[in-house]
């Protein structure tokens, strides 16, 4: 089973690379964050064309997310839930129980600007939440996956100037302890098993050339379980399509699950 994520920036625009990429890659299962449109305006229609069926929390003109599953597999979906992490309603979180597999695509808050304090401290709610769900599945020693767009640079290397990332919502010390006592309950942050720190990056904004100078952030990740983690075999990021006319921001990244 082939998992991606994607903050795709606007599901409408891109749904010409969202077809070439799925039909390149084909993943069993796509994490979307960043949709940006209601479910009524969700194509829906479009994908089940290609194959997949769509659980949606959609949101008007900006957040919103949702998980496409393969329907060679989609008889196998058990639950679907929707959980709003620190009461903004904002369309932030799904989660899926496929094949015993507990997945969740998340959105976490930006933070910015710091100056804003209930932008970060809603931030630092959701995060903290965060934590409260994903405890009883560690407890339970039940199998989690958690993808999408942390926006945390968690670690110092994942950009080329942390220092200057130190007063904002990205780098800021107290999101980076809450993204890693997310990670102490037991999970494990696939990128680090098989990218060193600084190899490679899942966003470059569209602003300064950040494309053409590499100048790029790694705050796209998937935290799995003890189990989950003995099944990976593969990860990946997509950067080409990046390149691509009128990319978003972001790039896929995926695991594959024996």
């Amino acid at each position: 089973m082939l998992i991606a994520s994607w903050n795709i920036n606007s599901i409408r625009v891109r749904l010409e690379i969202l077809q070439e990429w799925m039909a390149k890659r084909k993943p069993d299962v796509v994490l979307l964050q960043e949709i940006k449109c209601e479910n009524k305006f969700f194509p829906e229609e479009f994908l089940k064309k290609l194959g997949y069926i769509s659980n949606i929390h959609g949101e008007k003109g900006k957040n919103g997310v949702a998980i496409l599953i393969n329907e060679s597999i989609s008889h196998e979906l058990e639950k679907v839930q929707i959980i709003d992490l620190n009461q903004t309603h904002q369309s932030r979180f799904i989660h899926v129980v496929l094949k015993k597999i507990n997945i969740c695509c998340l959105y976490t808050p930006n933070g910015n600007p710091l100056s804003n304090q209930k932008k970060f401290e809603d931030k630092l709610i959701w995060l903290k939440n965060l934590k409260k769900f994903a405890e009883p599945f560690l407890r339970d020693e039940k199998d989690l996956i958690l993808g999408g767009d942390f926006n945390v640079l968690e670690n110092e290397f994942d950009v080329k100037d942390i220092d200057n990332w130190r007063n904002d919502a990205l780098g800021h010390n107290e999101v980076i302890k809450y993204f890693r006592e997310l990670i102490a309950l037991g999970l494990t942050n696939v990128v680090r098993l098989y990218k060193k720190p600084g190899e490679c990056y899942s966003f470059w904004d569209y602003q300064k050339q950040c494309w053409q100078r590499n100048y790029g952030l790694l705050i796209d990740h998937f935290l799995v379980s003890p189990k989950i983690i003995e099944k990976i075999s593969e990860f990946g990021i997509d950067s080409y399509l990046r390149n691509l006319n009128k990319p978003s921001d972001h790039v896929p990244i995926w695991i594959k699950i024996n």
